[in-house]
């Protein structure tokens, strides 16, 4: 029997100080586009532990409302009160204009790090995401979709953050990344909120669910009560 071909990045995701009883609290938000209403007067309290999936139809406002909770007055009305030990790692949908420097993977790399991380840790980091040692010098600008993503990955282990959100993570990986990165946030024991149509990620990992829809917003406590509403 020949040897597997397949690589798999290792990706482990630990949080550096931990949040108890409530991340965020969430009150009466909105966010509107000229006049088209994405969210109205929306409320929800996330816990510490807390694993949401962000689900619904195409440009119905799911990534809208990532960048409710991480960018600083993208609201239109409402409040929103991050717990003070929460730190944020943000994967962002729509990430390309991060790597249009030409900066190397090492030095880019190494702006993540942590007081206590040498040049070893970062290496380290990047050679556990398939960056070879001959990869780390290149400049960002040449990445695929695939490596770019790997290299968010990278950027939210050295924060440690104790808080991850993910906006469609798994699109551009190979099948070796997103098993991957299944098993990485299995394993995390912070809070995940995440926007998937990957079905497998959703049920394995989801233990809420919000569903975004064109006149409410709805909410699940699992991918099996989920399915359910839909019978």
């Amino acid at each position: 029997i020949k040897n597997s071909s397949r690589v798999y990045p290792f990706i482990r995701f630990n949080q550096g100080k931990k949040v108890h009883n409530k991340v965020v609290e969430v009150e009466q938000i909105s966010k509107a586009y000229d006049d088209l209403s994405i969210i109205e007067k929306y409320s929800i309290t996330i816990n510490a532990g807390d694993r949401i999936a962000i689900i619904g139809e195409n440009g119905i406002g799911k990534t809208t409302f990532l960048k409710c909770l991480v960018e600083k007055n993208f609201i239109n009305k409402g409040v929103i009160k991050w717990s003070e030990n929460a730190t944020i790692g943000y994967f962002p949908q729509n990430h390309g204009e991060q790597f249009k420097s030409n900066i190397s993977l090492l030095d880019w790399m190494a702006k993540w790090g942590q007081q206590d991380d040498d040049m070893q840790t970062i290496r380290g980091t990047l050679g556990r995401l398939l960056f070879s040692q001959d990869d780390i010098l290149k400049p960002l600008s040449v990445l695929s979709g695939g490596e770019q993503r790997r290299m968010l990955f990278g950027k939210i282990i050295l924060q440690r953050a104790n808080v991850i959100i993910l906006d469609e993570p798994t699109n551009h990986l190979d099948m070796e990344s997103i098993e991957s990165l299944n098993h990485a946030l299995n394993l995390f024991d912070g809070t995940t909120l995440f926007v998937s149509h990957d079905r497998e990620i959703i049920s394995s990992i989801a233990t809420r669910i919000i569903e975004i829809k064109e006149d409410k917003i709805e909410e699940y406590s699992d991918y099996q009560d989920y399915q359910l509403s839909l019978k």
